[in-house]
């Protein structure tokens, strides 16, 4: 499995600790709201909410550096409902992945 970075947070802010820290802070406080919306909205089975969570989680996973994550959300906001659980499990392993490596940030 990937492993998230900060790269692109270094990138953006040029290095500016000032700037660094909040685009951190921004992450540290949208990533648990988005993360528990997409539970929220896949427990009340509405798949377009759900959709659009994974949409907005995917921009999370993009700047976590995490490539591969995020064509994997990305097939998985657009399955079909037969095809979904293996992907739905594995975009939920990035979820966790993610969240745990903001925290300790």
């Amino acid at each position: 499995m990937e492993i998230p970075n900060i790269e692109y947070i270094n990138k953006l802010s040029r290095n500016d600790e000032a700037i660094k820290q909040k685009f951190i802070g921004i992450l540290k406080f949208e990533l648990p709201i988005e993360i528990d919306a997409y539970y929220v909205s896949l427990q009340l089975n509405k798949w377009s909410q759900t959709k659009q969570c994974v949409h907005k989680l995917k921009n999370k996973i993009a700047i976590l550096g995490l490539e591969s994550s995020y064509y994997l959300a990305e097939d998985y906001e657009k399955s079909k409902q037969d095809s979904r659980k293996k992907l739905q499990i594995e975009f939920e392993k990035t979820l966790t992945l993610m969240q745990h490596f903001v925290n300790c940030l």
